[in-house]
């Protein structure tokens, strides 16, 4: 009965992510196609002959404004119109689309309209013509000066806030930090004994602080799962204390296991490096220094400015913006910026209150072939009122915190957030700024579909579903997480993460089918599926998840959560990181156990290379833990025992099977075929003993990768080089 019913759930998500797929085919074909559509033009860049715009083909207008005003001063509403963006670069203050937008799709002209533009382009006016049309919540920086071999400096308008990204050649340049070294830290000396003062400062070691200007300086303090960012108030230089105008949610130095007195100071300019730059706000000046390959005066630099480039939102839930799409384009360069009096501090990074593309009140959207990358906060947030939301064949990069945030944090729900798909794009080079945010985050939502994307090098959590800690109710249900490939998060950045993560009761939660590997924390918790506190009626099936520095399979506690087909491998792979850590746990742990059934464990393969002694094929952290395990294969490469049971009554295999656990299981080599020292993908052969169980091999996604490296060694662990 529990197989049926499992199937039978699974079979329900794929029948409804297909019929997405074919609503999906069916609205773009219609849009495209539609004989009532309107054509509008936009060409920002002057033309022979075009003194007047009115947005045809041939008089088109210079801005995407003028055609949003355009549709919204036209009638009827409810008509089509496709607007026609030339390949090059927007910087415009936010767009605002709304009710008055709906059945609008904004695109990146064919070639043939780019021929035919470029032939009464004014010729003295240099552009830059892109493959896709760029909108930028961005100001290009000109007018600089060389003040030394490859450092040199330029003065914004006194309306620009603050300038604390900057991008030269679409490349990211980071803010200067002390230490230098991006993958150092500062060490502080103490906490401050006061809990709440605490939030607000620590004592530090003499001479941390003892730079030129510190007006404009941030200080960044690691936690455990999260990082708080302040600004200075004073220093106490009698006892080396620092103080600063805004807390953190917690009392720095409340976790030492995982925060190990960590921090850094931004935007100080005598810590200028190559490729780094500072900005002082009383002149608005920003200095940059080069590493010598390029010349301010002769590249494009740009600096964030807009915190939100593209808002797609109705007035309300009963004034939605409908039947919009965005494809071939590219929206870039958002901002961030907080108060200084701002708490600054949250796991994944849920404080932050924009996106790159905000999305509200808002029914049947397509984002497709967009290009989100640049971001100061997250690239895009799907939030209330919002159903049949749609983001596919996209790639959001460089963001300064997480890639897509879906739902609402705030409980109960007033508008619900479902039927969200997010399918088939790639997630990457996340927590620029923030390294607490998530590659993918979906709070409170239902219906949501996270299929077939590639999420990788987030600098904690790949995929977070659920945003209720606990047993009350979560507002999330019927969550397929299928086919995604997650590698090459945590980045020894932050600690307690998980290449998947949930929270809360989830009833019709599927994971399946996807593969994860390389996840890793600076000190501890790095786990590869992470069932957090709550996590309840969870199906996790046809997963393979490998190169994980503490276990495979972690769940904190939960309730009837179903784990079948899966592979499990090279867990705990790594020696504690700092010296004071305590060893991992293992390959599969269930931490606190309750009066119901943690789990159901059925037909997966452990494939374990531990060395050592002592070492856990399954750990439960309490007394007669409510778990049923049965027809399961385990396997040490090195012959060495695996151990089961409660953490300090640890049992032999065969003593665990005397206790009724595991019945029908086998410690015997699961016969991969291929290498799996070198990670292939874990498929058995025909004569398998896994197979004789009953475990049937699942499929190789198409976009993973082979080979067992860590990628360590191509990317520092605080900075990615582009």
């Amino acid at each position: 009965m529990l197989i049926n019913a499992c199937t039978f759930v699974y079979q329900f998500h794929l029948m409804r992510m297909m019929m997405h797929l074919v609503l999906l085919m069916i609205v773009g074909v219609s849009f495209v196609d539609s004989l009532a559509s309107r054509n509008l033009y936009v060409v920002p860049i002057p033309l022979v002959n075009n003194k007047i715009s009115d947005g045809s083909q041939q008089h088109p207008y210079n801005s995407i404004q003028q055609a949003l005003d355009h549709i919204e001063n036209s009638s009827p509403r409810n008509r089509r119109t496709i607007i026609h963006l030339y390949p090059t670069y927007y910087f415009a203050q936010t767009l605002r689309l709304t009710h008055v937008h709906s059945h609008t799709r904004l695109v990146t002209m064919n070639e043939q309209h780019v021929d035919f533009y470029d032939d009464f382009i004014v010729q003295d006016h240099s552009y830059q013509r892109l493959k896709r049309a760029s909108i930028s919540g961005g100001l290009p920086i000109t007018g600089w000066t060389q003040i030394s071999a490859n450092i040199y400096s330029a003065t914004v308008p006194a309306s620009v806030p603050v300038v604390n990204q900057l991008f030269v050649n679409d490349q990211r340049i980071v803010r200067t930090r002390v230490p230098t070294n991006f993958s150092d830290y500062l060490y502080y000396a103490s906490s401050l004994s006061d809990p709440n003062q605490a939030r607000y400062g620590f004592q530090y070691q003499q001479g941390q602080f003892d730079l030129k200007s510190l007006n404009d300086a941030m200080v960044i303090v690691y936690h455990s799962w999260t990082e708080s960012h302040h600004y200075i108030d004073h220093l106490i230089a009698s006892n080396n204390t620092v103080i600063f105008t805004n807390p953190s949610e917690h009392a720095i130095g409340a976790d030492l296991l995982q925060g190990k007195k960590r921090f850094h100071i931004e935007n100080v300019c005598e810590a200028l490096v190559a490729n780094s730059f500072c900005f002082v706000n009383t002149t608005k000046t920003v200095t940059l220094m080069t590493d010598g390959s390029y010349d301010p005066t002769k590249v494009q630099i740009v600096a964030s400015l807009e915190e939100y480039v593209v808002v797609i939102a109705g007035a309300s839930v009963n004034q939605t913006i409908d039947d919009l799409i965005i494809d071939n384009v590219a929206i870039q360069h958002s901002a961030w910026d907080l108060d200084r009096n701002q708490q600054a501090d949250g796991q994944a990074a849920a404080f932050l209150r924009s996106a790159s593309v905000y999305i509200a009140n808002a029914t049947s959207i397509i984002l497709s072939n967009v290009e989100i990358s640049h971001t100061g906060s997250y690239g895009v947030w799907i939030r209330e009122g919002t159903t049949n939301i749609n983001i596919m064949n996209s790639l959001v990069t460089d963001t300064g915190a997480g890639g897509i945030r879906i739902g609402q944090t705030i409980s109960p729900v007033p508008t619900p957030t479902t039927s969200i798909n997010i399918l088939s794009n790639e997630i990457s080079y996340g927590g620029n700024v923030f390294p607490s945010a998530v590659g993918l985050i979906s709070h409170r939502a239902s219906d949501v579909t996270i299929s077939d994307n590639v999420i990788h090098h987030h600098r904690y959590t790949g995929i977070s579903v659920g945003w209720q800690w606990g047993y009350a109710p979560s507002e999330t249900s019927n969550v397929l997480i299928q086919g995604n490939y997650i590698h090459d998060t945590g980045r020894h950045i932050l600690c307690d993460q998980g290449g998947i993560y949930t929270l809360g009761i989830q009833h019709g939660t599927v994971i399946t089918n996807n593969v994860i590997k390389n996840v890793y924390s600076f000190a501890v918790y790095m786990w590869g599926i992470y069932l957090d506190e709550g996590s309840s009626e969870i199906l996790v099936s046809n997963n393979i998840v490998y190169n994980t520095g503490w276990a495979a399979l972690f769940q904190h506690y939960g309730a009837n959560n179903t784990i079948i087909n899966n592979v499990f491998a090279r867990a705990s792979l790594i020696e504690p990181p700092q010296p004071d850590d305590p060893r991992p746990d293992g390959d599969i742990r269930v931490q606190l156990t309750e009066n119901h059934t943690s789990w159901n464990y059925t037909r997966n393969i452990i494939y374990d290379t531990y060395q050592g002694t002592n070492h856990s094929a399954f750990r439960s952290d309490q007394q007669n833990p409510i778990v049923s395990f049965s027809n399961n294969v385990y396997f040490n490469t090195y012959g060495i025992p695996l151990l089961f049971g409660h953490q300090s009554q640890q049992m032999s295999f065969a003593d665990w099977q005397k206790t009724g656990q595991d019945n029908g299981s086998v410690i015997a080599d699961p016969l991969f075929i291929g290498d799996a020292n070198q990670c292939d993908f874990f498929t058995i052969q025909t004569n398998s003993p896994a197979a004789q169980l009953g475990f049937v091999n699942i499929t190789k996604l198409a976009k993973w990768t082979p080979g067992c490296g860590t990628d360590d060694d191509q990317f520092d662990n605080q900075f990615y080089h582009w």
